[in-house]
């Protein structure tokens, strides 16, 4: 069944999408994951994205802070395994403490390639 089928179909609806092998996202991806992630939580359901702790599409969810807004495992049995013991619990950085903050992402220099 395609995505946009399912989200037609299904009222109370959870996805895991899994971006494991996704080697390049562009903006219509992540606009399409975000448009996803409304809709899931529009219905009450939820939307867990796995993401390895190594690769693009982890490193792309880190610099735009996507992580701070998406529900993510880094393998797609945490992923199942949550859904269905329906644990929302945030994944934590790599060798973080549970009452630890994340690190910002760097401020970008002005006249840098990002300002």
């Amino acid at each position: 069944m395609k995505l946009d089928e399912a989200l037609l179909t299904f009222d109370d609806l959870s996805l895991v999408v899994d971006l494991t092998q996704v080697t390049f996202i562009a903006s219509v991806g992540v606009g399409a994951l975000v448009e996803m992630r409304r809709e899931v939580h529009r219905r009450q359901g939820r939307l867990i994205v796995v993401l390895p702790p190594q690769g693009r599409a982890r490193r792309l969810f880190v610099l735009t802070r996507m992580v701070d807004h998406f529900e993510v495992r880094l393998t797609l049995s945490e992923a199942v395994s949550a859904l269905r013991q329906q644990d929302p619990s945030p994944l934590l950085e790599e060798g973080m403490r549970p009452d630890q903050e994340p690190t910002p992402p760097p401020t970008p220099i002005p006249g840098g390639p990002a300002g």
